[in-house]
């Protein structure tokens, strides 16, 4: 597992964590994943291991990357990778970036990736949706299958004018609306009870 540090300012690339794993038998990680993924099938499309169709990305993880499998409500487990974690004080290794796939017609296939601005905004999910953040911003993410890619079913911002005069916008399929301050802290709090997503496994497990 990557390394983190403790507090929201204790954001750090992992690659340090190579002094501590040490020289491993490279032969023998890809089975040991793959033991993992299997594993975690618990998780996973109802009947079915749904979750092998990632063993082969996994297995490819560098020792500076970590994963997470997530039920979002999807038909399949969303994956998510990164090589960036922080302890987010509530028991998440949370990140701030991470790549996303998902199965589609067997394969795990690349989706894209999502950023969020601040330690205070990690990468979260709800039903069928990818949150990211900032301080004055919001974005809905979404699975979309049809097109291989993530699809943003929303933006939301705080916009601020010359005179500090504070209006609120969402914007939808590329048309922008204004909305009400009581619209923006209901969107708001659906992310902030939100679940965040946490790293817990990688390469150097």
């Amino acid at each position: 597992m990557g390394k983190t540090k403790k507090g929201p300012e204790g954001i750090r690339n992992m690659g340090k964590n190579r002094k501590r794993n040490g020289n491993r038998n490279s032969a023998v990680l890809p089975a040991v994943l793959m033991a993992l993924v299997m594993a975690l099938t618990g998780c996973g499309q109802r009947g079915k291991n749904r979750n092998e169709e990632y063993g082969e990305v996994i297995a490819g993880l560098g020792d500076d990357e970590q994963f997470a499998l997530e039920d979002i409500g999807e038909n399949y487990d969303v994956l998510f990778t990164t090589d960036m974690t922080y302890e987010d004080g509530a028991g998440h290794h949370a990140a701030l970036r991470a790549a996303v796939y998902y199965v589609i017609d067997g394969q795990a296939c690349s989706m894209g990736r999502v950023e969020s601005m601040g330690t205070a905004y990690p990468v979260s999910y709800g039903k069928r949706c990818i949150y990211t953040a900032s301080e004055h911003s919001l974005q809905i993410y979404e699975i979309d299958t049809a097109k291989q890619q993530l699809s943003l079913k929303a933006e939301y911002e705080i916009i601020f004018d010359e005179t500090d005069r504070i209006s609120y916008c969402c914007t939808k399929d590329g048309q922008e609306e204004m909305i009400s301050e009581e619209a923006y802290a209901k969107i708001y709090k659906e992310y902030e009870k939100s679940t965040v997503v946490s790293f817990g496994y990688g390469a150097g497990v």
